[in-house]
C-alpha cells in the first residue's frame, strides 16, 4: 500500500513515529490515493475535518443541536454515513488515548457504542485547517474547563465518559480514522462524494444520514434526564461492582441501558493509577 507524507499531514513528531508503522494509516491513504489520486489526496485530507457523533449525544437528544452549532462557526459539510463502531473499533479509535484505561472504563464504552449507531460527517471551513478548528470547538473533555459554546457543552457532556462527540484531531487523524469507522466500498464512496461537493455542501445527504442514525432509536424515556440522574451505591468490593455493572448495562432496552451507561459513568475509576473521573 502507499504511505502519505507524515510530515505534511501533522505537526506532531512523536505522532509520525507512531503512525508510521500504524495500518490504518496506510489503508486510509490507499483509498484517498486511490481514489483522488496523491496530490489531491493530500489535499483532501488537509481541507477536511471529521466529525463522529457517538451514540451517547443522539441518545441523550443532542445531535441536532451539535450539528447546528457545527454549521453556525462557519463548517459545511461535505459527506455523511450512519457508522457503527464495536468493540474492536472503540480500542482503535482510541488506542494511544486507552492505555492507562480501567476494565470499567473499557465495558462502559462498548455499551455506549452497542446502543446504536452514529453520525459520520466530513466538512471543510472557509478559513481552512478544518481537523484542527473544529478540534477546537469541540472543547476538551473536562466539564467546567471548557467554552459555553463547545460542542461538548452544547450537547451537554456530563463527564470524561460520556463526551459526546469526537473529531479528528489534524489531517492525519483525518486519514486513519476513515479507515476506522468505514470498511473500503463505503470509505471510497464517500470520499468520491464528498471530494466533488459543491459550495452548496451536502446538507440532504447529512440530514437523511441523521434522520436514519435517530430511527434507530426508540423514542428515549429519558434523554437527557438520565444525564443528571444522581449516582448510586458502588459496591465496596470492586469485583461485586464489576459484576453489577455487567448486569446493568445489558438489561433489555436502550432507555434501561442508556440509563444504566450514564449511571455508571459517574461512579468508576476511569484511569489506571490515576482519578477516578
Amino acid at each position: 500500500m502507499p504511505t502519505p507524507d507524515l510530515e505534511r499531514l501533522t505537526r506532531d513528531a512523536e505522532k509520525r513515529r507512531q503512525y508510521a508503522v500504524d495500518p490504518l494509516v496506510r489503508e486510509g491513504w490507499a483509498t484517498l490515493a486511490g481514489v483522488l489520486g496523491t496530490g489531491e489526496a493530500q489535499r483532501f485530507a488537509g481541507e477536511t475535518a471529521l466529525l463522529w457523533l457517538r451514540p451517547d449525544v443522539v441518545a441523550a437528544g443532542a445531535a441536532v443541536d451539535v450539528l447546528a452549532r457545527v454549521e453556525a462557526a462557519g463548517f459545511t459539510p461535505v459527506g455523511a454515513s450512519v457508522v457503527q463502531l464495536e468493540r474492536a473499533g472503540v480500542r482503535a479509535l482510541w488506542w494511544w488515548q486507552l492505555r492507562r484505561a480501567t476494565a470499567e472504563r473499557l465495558l462502559l464504552l462498548d455499551a455506549v457504542v452497542g446502543l446504536g449507531p452514529g453520525l459520520l460527517v466530513l466538512y471543510r471551513h472557509r478559513d481552512g485547517d478544518a481537523a484542527r478548528r473544529l478540534t477546537r470547538l469541540k472543547g476538551g473533555n473536562a466539564p467546567g474547563r471548557r467554552e459555553a459554546d463547545s460542542l461538548r457543552e452544547v450537547a451537554g457532556s456530563p463527564n470524561r465518559l460520556l463526551t459526546m462527540v469526537h473529531t479528528s484531531d489534524d489531517p492525519l487523524d483525518v486519514v486513519r480514522e476513515l479507515a476506522v469507522f468505514l470498511p473500503w466500498r463505503e470509505r471510497a464512496a464517500l470520499v468520491a462524494s464528498s471530494h466533488v461537493s459543491g459550495p452548496d455542501g451536502s446538507g440532504p445527504a447529512v440530514e437523511a444520514a441523521l434522520a436514519a442514525v435517530v430511527a434507530a432509536y426508540p423514542e428515549p424515556s429519558s434523554g437527557r434526564a438520565a444525564l443528571g440522574a444522581a449516582g448510586g451505591r458502588v459496591p465496596s468490593r470492586r469485583g461485586e461492582a464489576f459484576a453489577e455493572l455487567l448486569r446493568d448495562i445489558a438489561a433489555a432496552g436502550m432507555g434501561p441501558r442508556w440509563e444504566a451507561v450514564s449511571r455508571w459513568s459517574r461512579l468508576v475509576p476511569l484511569l489506571t493509577g490515576g482519578p477516578r473521573r
